[in-house]
């Protein structure tokens, strides 16, 4: 489950301060497909980053999970694990490090939460505080495998051993879905997933998140795409700014 509670965020600009959230309340419960829309600079993206914990609001509480953590109380440390555990983020920018091959972009997220011995003894089930070697070994070829399965299933598997400067800009965006997906997070943040791609591929991203939410993940996507937000459970507008 989400819940925000009171949300307010402003920016400074040339012209003054710009209200972009205000008081802002929004309750979402577990497997629930939820599309955000409205113009830009409404707010979508600045709304997908507070529940990320990339950006903190001015005033207000951001909880997620059951039981519910407050994501504001947890320092920086503990909300980099808290995130790349629990958190699929997929943001506009071309985020994705540039002197690593696209298979190695998507493990990415895994390698980093394997640093965590509990990450590899709940996978396993493994009784003991020592994890022997042919344990981590498998876990490897888990990561691998599952990410190689993200790449099949978005249709660039055929470019795992490619970097991103040589994919298209669609292939790319589906690159930053993969490694989204890679931790298996319970909630999923999308910015405009289906911006550079095709309308095949458009119902191929949409029907990978359907999928997960009928799984029980929590899913939002921020888009323009009028056909991507009908296939959602619901849609809502963000209000938009005021001066």
């Amino acid at each position: 489950m989400i819940e925000l509670k009171n949300i307010t965020k402003e920016f400074s600009t040339p012209r003054g301060r710009l209200s972009v959230l205000k008081d802002f309340n929004l309750k979402i419960e577990a497997g629930t497909f939820l599309g955000l829309e409205g113009k830009s600079g409404a707010g979508k993206s600045t709304l997908l980053s507070i529940i990320a914990g990339l950006q903190k609001p001015d005033a207000g509480q951001v909880f997620l999970g059951q039981p519910q953590v407050n994501i504001l109380t947890l320092n920086d440390k503990e909300l980099s694990a808290f995130r790349n555990k629990n958190i699929g983020f997929i943001s506009q920018e071309q985020s994705f490090l540039e002197n690593l091959t696209v298979l190695d972009n998507v493990r990415l997220p895994a390698f980093l939460a394997k640093k965590s011995s509990t990450v590899i003894l709940n996978l396993f089930q493994h009784p003991s505080k020592e994890i022997p070697k042919q344990v981590r070994n498998d876990f490897d070829v888990k990561i691998t495998e599952r990410a190689l399965n993200l790449l099949e299933s978005l249709g660039i598997a055929g470019l795992a051993k490619s970097f991103p400067r040589d994919l298209s800009g669609g292939e790319n965006h589906r690159l930053l879905i993969a490694r989204a997906l890679m931790n298996n997070p319970d909630y999923i943040l999308a910015d405009e997933p289906t911006d550079s791609v095709d309308s095949e591929q458009t119902q191929a991203i949409i029907k990978i998140f359907r999928r997960l939410a009928d799984e029980g993940k929590t899913i939002l996507i921020a888009s323009h795409d009028k056909e991507a937000l009908k296939l959602c459970d619901i849609s809502m507008t963000v209000p938009g700014s005021n001066r």
